[in-house]
């Protein structure tokens, strides 16, 4: 059975054969080894060596000084220029000098080209009877070891030499009978299997690694001829089934595209079942924030109608003082004040929930200041933020004006700055601050930053943020489709971006970019 076409060819056998291979790793081996002995016994020999020479110089330094301390003590240069002369017998003096007690020269000797490197120098005095005559220099070179070291190097380069030529055969020998014939044989085996030859049997040499490498290629043989047969039965399901292949493809196609239309109805549908929902938080807030004045206005209302009862009875019964009608009129000041500031109040809150309720509500697009339409949501989200102990620090220069879609905004607005409070300050009965801040990005771009100290999320978590569904509290009132509705929004209705950044216990921030003109919805 041949292989099939577009089979991988043999590769080509490299320049070195194995043999050459190892055969220089011995070679190798054994002279970086040999080098290493080498070093080692050459920087003993030179220690030795040393040693030898700082004992000879203590050695002559001592006799040459008691020889010098007569010549000295009797002035007789020439007894000791033959005293010094006797010394350089040893070829390893480089110099000899002797001066006396005042530091003048009485005698020296140095060689004519002498050693510069490798001396060692000794200084002695000359003593005679307990008193200093003079003081004796002498400088001896260590070079001589350098005779020593050539023969040691001959010595080493000889046995390293025989024993690389006596393990090279050695090894050669061994690796020919036990390495390199087996594995020829299962080199042609190799080749026959590349060529497509799977009828060939791959018998083992020798039961060994390479007996088991054998039967392993072997093994392998017996499973290509399987898997060849199965992948031509294979083929010929193959064949049958591309003759219906389209149909199905048309089959499947039209099947995607309702799902993806029934998908994009749900998605319309979740957004506007969010909206109502938010909506319904929001006529929830307002009826708990228009409690607080509308209570202090009633209050006040039936203390000015209690006052005026008083002074209606004192009237009728001919008692009326002019001190009570002064102090009904005092406190009556006082209670219209309060009744039109909580009257304002109210009223105020009523302006800002209509005009929310129709953006979110309506879609319609219009140029509105952010700074305003900001004030508006936050006005309406202040009692769930009582309750949740936080507070919004808004940061919007005036005169940020968008030709855009104000509902939409708001809502994205709302959900990230609810998504910081019930997320981020979850575990913090404390609370905390949240910072927005509303900034020209460039001439035609805006940048709404949503920024909390929280607890953050984890870059795994940070990731999946957008991800439909994905909640980190499933089972306690999250759906997981907050931030996937509010990216829908920013990207599809508003025309912008959005990104997010966290760290854990570190706060979370999240960065809506904004053309300053919304791109045209298509119907």
């Amino acid at each position: 059975m041949r292989m099939p076409a577009g089979a991988v060819p043999p590769r080509a056998p490299s320049t070195l054969s194995l043999r050459v291979v190892i055969g220089l790793t011995v070679v190798v081996g054994i002279a970086l080894a040999s080098a290493l002995v080498y070093a080692e016994a050459a920087l003993r020999l030179r220690d030795d060596y040393t040693a030898e020479i700082r004992v000879e110089l203590e050695r002559l330094a001592a006799l040459t000084a008691l020889a010098l301390r007569e010549p000295i003590w009797r002035y007789e240069p020439e007894q000791a220029d033959s005293i010094i002369e006797a010394a350089f017998v040893n070829p390893a003096v480089q110099s000899i000098t002797a001066v006396d007690n005042k530091g003048v020269p009485f005698a020296s000797r140095s060689r004519s080209h002498p050693e510069q490197s490798h001396l060692l120098v000794l200084e002695r005095d000359i003593v005679r009877g307990g008193a200093v005559l003079g003081r004796l220099n002498i400088q001896m070179s260590t070079a001589g070891y350098q005779v020593r070291q050539d023969a040691v190097a001959k010595q080493y380069l000889r046995a390293g030499l025989l024993t690389m030529l006596g393990s090279l055969l050695f090894i050669l020998a061994v690796m020919h009978w036990r390495f390199a014939r087996p594995v020829a044989r299962l080199l042609a085996a190799s080749r026959h299997l590349s060529a497509g030859r799977l009828d060939v049997p791959i018998v083992a040499v020798r039961d060994d690694e390479l007996g088991a490498l054998a039967h392993s290629l072997d093994e392998t043989r017996k499973s290509l001829l399987d898997l060849f047969g199965k992948v031509e039965q294979r083929n010929v399901e193959l064949g049958d089934a591309n003759e219906h292949l389209e149909q199905r493809v048309a089959n499947r196609t039209r099947s995607l595209e309702e799902a993806l239309a029934t998908l994009s109805r749900a998605q319309e549908e979740i957004i506007q079942v969010e909206k109502l929902a938010s909506l319904g938080r929001v006529v929830a807030g307002v009826a708990h924030e228009l409690n607080t004045p509308l209570g202090n206005a009633l209050t006040v209302a039936c203390t000015i109608a209690d006052l005026h009862k008083e002074l209606r009875a004192e009237d009728l019964a001919g008692k009326l003082r002019r001190s009570t009608l002064l102090n009904l009129l005092d406190r009556a000041d006082s209670g219209f004040d309060i009744l039109l500031r909580n009257l304002d109040r109210a009223a105020a809150i009523v302006h800002d929930f209509k005009q929310v309720a129709v953006d979110q509500t309506s879609n319609q697009r219009r140029s509105f200041d952010l700074a305003s339409v900001s004030n508006e949501v936050l006005t309406l989200l202040s009692p769930a933020l009582r309750r949740a102990n936080c507070s919004v620090a808004l940061t919007a220069a005036p005169g940020l004006y968008c030709d855009s879609f104000p509902g939409p905004y708001g809502q994205v607005l709302s959900n990230l700055i609810m998504n910081a409070v019930l997320h981020g300050y979850a575990e913090r009965p404390e609370g905390g601050v949240v910072a927005v801040v509303i900034a020209r990005a460039e001439a035609q771009q805006l940048t709404l930053t949503v920024r909390d100290d929280g607890c953050g999320m984890s870059e795994d978590v940070c990731k999946k943020i957008f991800d439909p569904f994905f909640t980190t509290k499933m089972g306690r009132g999250g759906t997981g489709l907050g931030m996937n509705i509010v990216q829908g929004i920013i990207v599809r209705i508003l025309g912008g971006s959005i990104a997010v950044s966290s760290e854990p216990e570190r706060g979370t921030t999240v960065l809506v970019t904004l053309p300053v003109s919304a791109p045209s919805i298509k119907a």
